[in-house]
């Protein structure tokens, strides 16, 4: 069994209180509650900050790569906004940024030139809207006051970037809108818990003093300028304050500016909490003072001392997380003789290994086949199922590694595995951006083409069947395939029958001698059933 290192603080103090003496327990009743109550207060501030300075820089890093992504999208787009795909093209970018509920590009003159959910009646219009005005009179990148949305009349803000033509004068901007009352960026970095188990919570204000965020959705949109702390992040400044919240409960205040889009982050937790552990601790230690306390004053000053050292080490460690450098400071090492500090520390150190590890890889893991490095099965079916939500016309093809099997008991599962990952190479060389490609699994694949041209899907899926029976594959030999092509709307209304139907057509292919591709039909179910 592990040996627990060092001794608790209970027992610590425990062992003190029975050196107290009588006479003198008012006097440190009084000196330990406001020496608690003092170091609690600062620790709630500090950590309450910690916690608004790491969520500014993830905001702040957030809206940086959001302005590096309109603004590469704004810049190829404006080289041809003739093309013929440019909807397409906003559909995509809009899918592929789940920030944004919508994505738009609108001239100098204020006239909307393409968006992801822009209806065709409403291409050339002027739009006239606090986001749209902000933008078009600031020409820089940034993040507009919440304003109603004309379409939708939900509050939203919108992040946007200047775009400028090829001889580098101002062409417009392009923008994207971020819906506050729905699942937002700020649900997804602060969380959806209306109040942590204590009564501590966040809330996000705006530059103007508007309630961008809170746990209580009622009250997004809110005017609360007259908060003292929202006046000082108005004013661009950070720092910790005591204050009474709107339902007239005291609170410990820390808040920190978000220089990015010039809003405020407020991590906030009742005082009461802190007062009711300073009494709490206070009470236990005169149930057990003796009388001889006055003689050891001292040694428990000095122990109060050691007992606060490693969490400071911690603390310290903790503010430097904040700073965008924070994966190259070294976790700091503590021996200490208490029980607690020494758990702490290791409980603390295996949540920020954790985090390092998940903050690089969560989003990869989530939404590829970590094999081949195509999308997986998931989000295929992200793809189709919005694809059939909007009403866009596609063809699936289904795609089936014939004799797969034997591949692997000739050459075993590390070659088969190479094959897999040549037929997804294959796949990507010859496929544009525009097509969804999966590994649905197995040996089975699937690509998403953006028509329903049954012809055109044909000769896609002849494409990749001709290449890999005339192409060696890593066995040495040549590895061939068999594709079911189906189209949507035509051949199906749902997913699941899509599904059908071009699986139904790659049966067909396989007990029609293999290495070949076949349409669906309405007769597939009852060839299957054959």
């Amino acid at each position: 069994m592990r040996k627990n290192k060092g001794f608790t603080l209970r027992f610590a103090v425990n062992a003190l209180v029975l050196f107290s003496v009588l006479v003198t327990v008012i006097i440190s009743a009084v000196v330990g509650y406001q020496s608690q109550k003092d170091s609690l207060t600062r620790t709630t501030y500090q950590m309450n900050r910690i916690y608004t300075d790491k969520i500014a820089d993830t905001v702040n890093g957030l809206f940086d790569s959001l302005f590096d992504s309109l603004d590469e999208f704004g810049r190829e787009m404006s080289k041809d906004l003739r093309r013929s795909d440019l909807h397409e093209r906003f559909e995509l970018f809009q899918r592929t940024h789940r920030n944004f509920n919508a994505v738009f590009l609108i001239g100098k003159d204020g006239i909307l030139v393409e968006g992801s959910n822009a209806k065709e009646e409403n291409i050339g219009t002027k739009i006239d809207s606090v986001g749209a005005n902000q933008a078009l009179e600031e020409r820089k990148p940034l993040v507009s006051e919440p304003y109603m949305s004309m379409t939708t009349n939900k509050l939203i803000v919108m992040v946007s970037h200047p775009v400028y033509d090829e001889k580098g004068e101002y062409a417009g901007f392009i923008g994207g809108s971020i819906r506050l009352h729905e699942t937002s960026i700020f649900q997804k970095i602060l969380g959806n818990a209306p109040f942590h188990e204590d009564g501590s919570y966040a809330y996000v204000a705006g530059s103007s003093g508007v309630l961008l965020y809170h746990p209580d959705k009622t009250r997004i949109g809110e005017d609360i300028t007259y908060s003292e702390i929202v006046q000082e992040t108005m004013k661009g400044r950070s720092g910790t304050q005591k204050t009474t919240n709107s339902r007239g409960i005291k609170m410990l205040a820390s808040y920190t500016y978000i220089s990015s889009a010039g809003w405020g982050i407020v991590s906030q937790t009742p005082n009461i909490i802190v007062v009711d552990s300073a009494r709490g601790l206070v009470k236990e230690l005169m149930l057990y003072m003796l009388p001889a306390l006055i003689l050891f004053i001292g040694v428990i000053y000095w122990l109060i001392g050691k007992l606060a050292s490693p969490f400071s080490v911690l603390a310290r460690f903790a503010v430097q997380l904040s700073s965008r450098n924070s994966g190259k400071v070294a976790f700091p090492s503590i021996h200490h003789w208490n029980y607690e500090a020494n758990e702490l520390h290791k409980a603390f150190g295996r949540a920020v290994r954790h985090f390092r590890f998940q903050f690089e890889h969560l989003k990869r893991d989530a939404q590829t086949d970590p094999l081949t490095g195509l999308f997986n099965r998931r989000t295929l079916d992200q793809f189709v199922a919005h694809h059939i939500s909007q009403r866009l016309p596609f063809s699936m093809l289904i795609m089936d590694l014939d004799n797969f099997k034997s591949v692997n008991d000739t050459y075993g599962h590390d070659v088969g595995d190479e094959v897999l990952r040549f037929l997804a190479e294959a796949l990507k060389r010859l496929f544009g951006e525009e097509y969804v490609v999966c590994r649905m699994g197995g040996e089975e694949f699937v690509v998403l083409v953006p028509t329903d041209d049954a012809e055109a899907a044909l000769n896609d899926a002849e494409s990749v069947r001709s290449y890999m029976a005339d192409t060696a594959s890593p066995t040495g030999n040549r590895v061939t395939i068999s594709i079911g092509v189906a189209t949507y709307p035509a051949m199906a209304e749902t997913s699941e029958q899509l599904y059908r139907k071009a699986d139904d057509a790659l049966y067909r292919a396989k007990r029609l001698g293999r290495n070949r591709v076949e349409l669906a039909g309405e007769d597939d179910r009852d060839v299957k059933s054959s």
